[in-house]
């Protein structure tokens, strides 16, 4: 049999550990609060060798859950089903909130839920808002842009309300740098940035963004110039966290 990672042996004793300390104490307050009004004892006497049997029998339930959890988590790590072998880490880390080593683990598997699904597009800098995939709520998004791009702006026909701003799809975004690469999260079915009378609040990607999707959806990427804008070139974009197209 493999052996068990240190980490998880540390993580799953002390996980242990606090479930074990739960009974004890509980008996003890039982047996400590007793009513005033209480029936008396009915003079049972305890089984010494019961009660060793029924310790040793917890015992052997300990180690088996111990060497079965631990087997079951690496066996989906090691098949790259990290999704599923964080599910089950969640689940004991309810157990013992603190646990330092299974939030270290969490960690190490979030990194490698994010790595695995890595994927590349090219964004093209002379289109509106690009679909790249969808995206889950609270799970991270990982963008890496690389590249450059000319950019041409022509305002000779601009008026004294200066640029418009009815369309988040079209216009230029005020909360992100002009000519950055930026990104919006839109429902299922619907098309560029909008969504009814409210539309999503477009954010700044830039060079390099790390966040938790706010929402489930579609992730779009579009570059944030003027309307009118002329771009020429591409950009590279690496993105982790949304399903591949496709998938």
């Amino acid at each position: 049999m493999k052996r068990m990672d240190a980490w998880l042996m540390i993580a799953l004793i002390s996980c242990l550990a606090t479930m074990a300390a739960l009974s004890p104490v509980a008996h003890a307050q039982g047996s400590a609060a007793k009513p005033s009004g209480a029936a008396k004892p009915t003079g049972k006497k305890i089984n010494p060798l019961e009660v060793k049997r029924l310790d040793a029998r917890l015992d052997e339930v300990r180690d088996s859950f111990l060497r079965d959890t631990s087997n079951l988590i690496l066996s989906y790590e090691n098949l790259g089903q990290y999704e599923r072998a964080k599910t089950l880490l969640e689940s004991l880390q309810k157990l013992d909130p603190r646990n330092e080593p299974i939030k270290a683990k969490l960690s190490e598997l979030n990194v490698k839920i994010i790595e695995s699904n890595e994927f590349e597009v090219e964004l093209a800098t002379d289109e509106s808002w690009q679909p790249i995939g969808a995206v889950t709520k609270d799970r991270l998004l990982r963008i890496r842009v690389t590249g450059d791009f000319n950019l041409t702006v022509s305002l000779t026909s601009l008026g004294p309300d200066g640029l418009p701003t009815a369309n988040p799809a079209e216009d230029l975004v005020a909360n992100v740098p002009l000519g950055a690469v930026m990104g919006v999260i839109t429902p299922v079915g619907s098309a560029g940035g909008t969504q009814n009378d409210k539309p999503p609040r477009p954010f700044a990607v830039g060079a390099s963004f790390d966040k938790p999707a706010d929402r489930d959806g579609i992730l779009h990427l579009k570059v944030n110039v003027p309307p009118g804008a002329r771009c020429t070139g591409s950009l590279k974009v690496k993105v982790s966290g949304p399903d591949r197209p496709g998938s």
